[in-house]
């Protein structure tokens, strides 16, 4: 009988900020490690979610053997594991625990053989004598993890030196972690525009943020930092919740509808669907007007449960859009099966199509297909009046870009809809 937890976030939080508290009032020393299994996806893919569960199941139980205390192992991701350390005798002993970690998980994981490939990534973080708030202590893991994640070597000295100035890498992706548990984002907004009739119909919800330090930080890199520290389902809720707060304040005086993008990972993530359903629910808004924008490339690497969530949304009333179309490895089989009513060119085919006759065919390629297909189609990075006019005489629907609008705030978004005079001839 699989006795695997769901996902206890909310239970770890608490126990966490219970772990500080005690630690501050013992004056004793906090351990956490954040333990992510991190080809799980893969072994899914190729041997199947039994198998993948076999592994789940095995690294939760060792790691509650390794602690032997209650309430200091969650389950708080698919394939992400908590791990608090109360009570350490001296803050360096967070090593010893960690490669103890390592070498028990190496054992645990090889499951049939090492034909699985189980790659084990831990973060760490220090807590001394309780001195740091428990959010702040969890956005270190997570700034741990997601170097280790991205290559980076896992420097236990980095981690005691609390007093020692911090990388910029990690300040930069605490600082990521509070704003996400500050609501502290903001979201602009692009137009889409009707290429046969010049009307705004909907606008893409895009994702901005600005560093303590000024600095406007990439949405990709958030994307990025998000899916590395196991936050993209967080983040992914925040971003749909505050757009369909937002179309919900325009009703009676915006009629728009507004695309919000899903990351690869969480295209076939169970809660997904559910998510979606929520958010609707919550603000009132019409599903016909919410467009979920996944990649090419989302779609494939999970191809069943990708395709079960669009069956699902779809069901909803809610419209899919192919983003970046063009980049992945698609076959027309995926036009017959895919249940989306959208698809986007990639902006690197629409920069180049005047200059490049291959790309010119490929785009007309696409359009063609697309409508043979009763989907939509929409030219994303459309920067000048020649590329507008070429993608409505090649019978575009819509058209996204600089050259109609940049993304910007909702106070600016409003403005620019109030002054939109439609197309140029």
């Amino acid at each position: 009988m699989n006795t695997l937890p769901g996902i206890e976030r909310e239970q770890f939080i608490r126990q966490l900020g219970k772990a500080v508290d005690d630690a501050r009032a013992d004056q004793s020393h906090l351990g956490l490690m954040l333990i992510d299994l991190t080809n799980l996806a893969r072994i899914n893919h190729y041997h199947g979610y039994e198998a993948g569960d076999r592994l789940l199941q095995g690294a939760y139980n060792q790691l509650q053997q390794l602690s032997k205390l209650p309430d200091s192992v969650f389950r708080v991701g698919s394939h992400r594991f908590s791990f608090i350390l109360s009570d350490l005798g001296n803050p360096g002993f967070i090593a010893l625990a960690m490669n103890r970690v390592h070498r028990s998980l190496d054992v645990e994981l090889q499951g049939d053989s090492d034909r699985l490939g189980v790659d084990v990534k831990i973060g760490i973080a220090i807590n001394r004598r309780g001195s740091r708030e428990s959010m702040a202590v969890l956005a270190q893991a997570e700034a741990s993890l997601s170097h280790v994640k991205m290559g980076g070597v896992q420097r236990i000295e980095d981690v005691l030196a609390e007093d020692a100035g911090e990388p910029v890498q990690m300040r930069l992706e605490q600082s990521l972690a509070e704003a996400l548990q500050d609501n502290a984002f903001e979201l602009y907004f692009q137009p889409k525009v009707e290429l046969t009739t010049g009307r705004l119909r909907s606008a893409e919800a895009l994702l901005r943020w600005r560093s303590p330090d000024g600095e406007d930080i990439s949405p990709e890199f958030i994307v990025e930092w998000a899916e590395s520290t196991g936050r993209s389902y967080d983040l992914t809720k925040w971003v749909v919740h505050r757009a369909l707060r937002q179309m919900r304040e325009w009703q009676g005086n915006l009629d728009v509808g507004l695309a919000v993008n899903v990351p690869a990972n969480l295209a076939g993530d169970p809660d997904l669907p559910a998510l979606l359903h929520d958010a609707i629910a919550i603000w009132g808004v019409d599903p016909a007007k919410v467009t979920v924008e996944l990649t090419e490339r989302a779609i494939i690497e999970d191809k069943q449960s990708g395709f079960d969530n669009l069956l699902k949304l779809k069901e909803m009333g809610v419209r899919i859009s192919i983003d970046d179309f063009g980049t992945g490895y698609s076959s027309l089989s995926y036009f017959k099966h895919i249940p989306a009513a959208e698809l986007k060119i990639d902006k690197s085919f629409v920069d180049s199509m005047l200059v490049d006759s291959q790309d010119m065919e490929l785009v007309k390629i696409i359009i063609h297909i697309a409508h043979q297909f009763d989907l939509t189609v929409v030219a994303e990075g459309v920067e000048d009046q020649e590329s507008l006019v070429m993608l409505r005489e090649l019978g575009c629907d819509y058209a996204q870009g600089y050259h109609l609008g940049r993304p910007q705030s909702a106070d600016q978004f409003e403005a620019w809809v109030r002054n939109w005079g439609g197309l140029e001839s």
